[in-house]
């Protein structure tokens, strides 16, 4: 099997450099306050992105570092982590069929016993297509308010936005509760917004190895990767993300307030720039799909993707995919494959369905959307290392179609807010 690991980058170098320079520059306009609250725990992974500080500390039994984050980009992982997106999850209510489940994971790796301030700063938004066009319809938007043990959360929509695209403005119909604490809308939307077991469940100190040039902590010179082919075998995997809490904004609402058939969600975090004069917000993070960016994507290209809209997805992170998929061996039907249910970058769910699977809505005509207990990972590896879903078995590398790691019951509720309580 031929694998060429330069050419993950090489291919696109130099059109990734234009971008990456330019999205850089705009980054330079933020001016973005610098967070409040650097943490004690040591690093982060956002759905098969990885958590490089807290590894190091493993290894070298170094003091606890004072920043954490799932390595997006060097700016999130050591500015801005309460704006470093992790999770975005849609799934059918399991106690009303009625209604549908959203939630936001974020500001990543809490220890047990910590307590991490919510940063008033950052806006957190889940938005809605249900037109087709890649372009939010519907809105909900979450802002903390105050500092220390009395923050509150502010909660606007679902409703129209104001604005589009990677600009936004604050939407009328507010509604504020306590955090930590399930409190209900005018319009009977179920919230909570506060600490929770981190659901996610991957071997990412494995994948460090696999493909160490995810890490953004060796940046600008990462080993090459696929220099080790395997994941652990089962018994021996570990679920990296087992120890650690996370903040999550979990929503919970009847169907019709977001669409009445397919739909595409994203989720976003954005602050206040002098940029905008306007006080509007600028974008600085957009996630949807879990590990599309993190697997396919350049590293420094993440910044330049994350202030972009889905709109944009089909000319930018394709290229990526079939850049990565040529680059292991594997035949261009792979990366169309990917292409045609990830591309746009959102989660797509068909509220006209009462139940689904992971990727259902484009290949199993059911509600599709993401639950946490859903094993994206082996999912996606067996897409692209394997022959699920396209039958190729050209170029297969079946020690890297599963990380044998799964999830653990106890870290879910069968009853709202779903994510289990933290450690």
């Amino acid at each position: 099997m031929r694998i060429n690991a330069q050419s993950i980058t090489s291919s696109i170098r130099i059109e990734s450099r234009l971008l990456i320079n330019k999205a850089f520059q705009n980054m330079a306009f933020f001016s973005i306050k610098r967070s409040r609250y650097w943490t004690k725990a040591t690093c982060f992974f956002r759905s098969i992105a990885v958590v490089a500080i807290l590894l190091t500390a493993l290894i070298y039994a170094t003091p606890p570092a004072k920043a954490s984050d799932h390595q997006d980009t060097t700016f999130l992982a050591t500015k801005l982590t309460a704006a470093d997106l992790t999770d975005l999850f849609v799934f059918e209510s399991p106690t009303n069929p009625k209604n549908v489940v959203l939630v936001m994971d974020f500001d990543p790796l809490i220890v047990s016993g910590e307590n991490r301030p919510f940063d008033p700063d950052v806006l957190y938004q889940f938005k809605i297509d249900n037109t087709g066009d890649s372009v939010e319809d519907v809105v909900l938007q979450f802002k903390v308010n105050g500092q220390g043990s009395q923050q509150t959360v502010t909660v606007r929509g679902p409703s129209r936005p104001m604005i589009v695209g990677t600009e936004s403005a604050l939407v009328p119909a507010a509604w504020t509760g306590r955090l930590n604490q399930v409190f209900t809308t005018n319009n009977g939307i179920k919230v909570f917004v506060g600490s929770r077991k981190d659901p996610f469940f991957f071997d990412l100190e494995q994948f460090f190895k696999i493909i160490p040039d995810r890490n953004y902590i060796v940046q600008p010179n990462p080993s090459p990767p696929f220099t080790v082919l395997t994941f652990r075998p089962p018994g021996q995997a570990q679920d990296t993300l087992a120890p650690f809490n996370i903040h999550s904004i979990i929503v919970e609402l009847p169907r019709q307030l977001l669409g009445n058939g397919k739909i595409g969600a994203w989720m976003t975090t954005s602050v206040r720039t002098p940029r905008l004069r306007n006080g509007n917000f600028a974008q600085i993070e957009r996630l949807a799909v879990p590990a599309l960016n993190e697997l396919f994507m350049d590293f420094r290209a993440h910044n330049n993707s994350n202030l972009q809209t889905p709109t944009r997805d089909a000319n930018n992170q394709s290229q990526f995919i079939r850049a990565f998929v040529n680059a292991i061996g594997r035949p261009v039907g792979i990366a169309d494959a990917v292409i045609s249910v990830a591309i746009p970058d959102v989660i797509q769910a068909d509220l006209s369905k009462p139940t689904g699977t992971y990727f259902g809505t484009q290949l199993g005509n059911n509600f599709g959307g993401r639950r946490p207990k859903d094993d994206v990972i082996d999912v996606t590896a067996s897409v692209v290392f394997g022959d699920a879903v396209t039958g190729i078995t050209t170029g297969q590398i079946p020690a890297l179609t599963s990380d044998n790691v799964g999830a653990d019951n106890a870290n879910f509720l069968p009853t709202f807010p779903y994510l289990g309580n933290p450690l």
